[in-house]
Parts: structure tokens; sequence; C-alpha cells
């Protein structure tokens, strides 16, 4: 009888277990898994020429060095990148903290688009 009751109270905790740490996934799950679109003014990637444009550590709600990627940008709106990604990125994103940033980037500008190239594709097409 002692050892069916022992048994019994095991498996009720282990239930219990396992339906606390359900509830705790649940509640991260439902802030961790929204995906909202944030798709900056277009106006931040137009140019002209090659040297319109720079590379940006952070185009998205993450910076490189979280996670997050790099980008290129009209270098007279960064301020207005950064600006967007302040108010388009609340409430502060989980950022993974994993260096993703490459050294081997250069900006172009391609259909007047700031466009991001690296390693055998540097070769600039002037504009």
């Amino acid at each position: 009888m002692k050892r069916s009751s022992r048994l019994i109270s095991t498996v009720a905790a282990l239930l219990a277990s396992a339906g606390l740490v359900a509830i705790g996934m649940m509640s991260f799950y439902d802030q961790t898994a929204k995906m909202r679109p944030v798709v900056p003014p277009f106006d931040i990637f137009w140019c002209e020429k090659n040297e319109d444009c720079v590379i940006v550590d952070r185009i998205g709600c993450c910076e490189c060095e979280g996670g997050g990627a790099q980008g290129a940008v009209n270098r007279w709106h960064t301020d207005d990148l950064r600006l967007f990604l302040k108010s388009a990125c609340r409430p502060s994103p989980v950022c993974v903290q994993i260096d993703l940033c490459r050294h081997d980037l250069a900006p172009r500008c391609d259909d007047h688009r700031c466009q991001v190239v690296s390693g055998a594709d540097k070769v600039t097409k002037t504009k």
C-alpha cells in the first residue's frame, strides 16, 4: 500500500512540474515569438553614387554584435535610421549575443539603392 501511494504522489509531482514548465514556456513563447516586420523608409537607402552609401552595424532591431544584420544606407540618413529603429523596436527585443559582424563588406549604389557587397563583388560599378 505504501508503495502505490508513493508512486501516485511521484506521478502527481511530475505532472505538476510539467504543468508549471509548460505555463512558463507559454509566457516565454508569447514574449519572444512575435514577429513584427521592421521596414525602414525607402529614402534611407536611396543613392546616386557609391560615395552616398555607408555600412551600418544595425539594420534591424539587433546590432550585428547581437545576432542582427549589417546594411548599407545613405550616409545622410544614418540618424533617420537610428530614430526609426528606436521607435520601431519597442519593447526592446531579446538579441542573441553572437557576433555576426563582417569586416569584408563594402557599400555600393546599384539602381539608386545602397547595397552591401562582399569579397569578389567589391568591384565597384560607377553610376
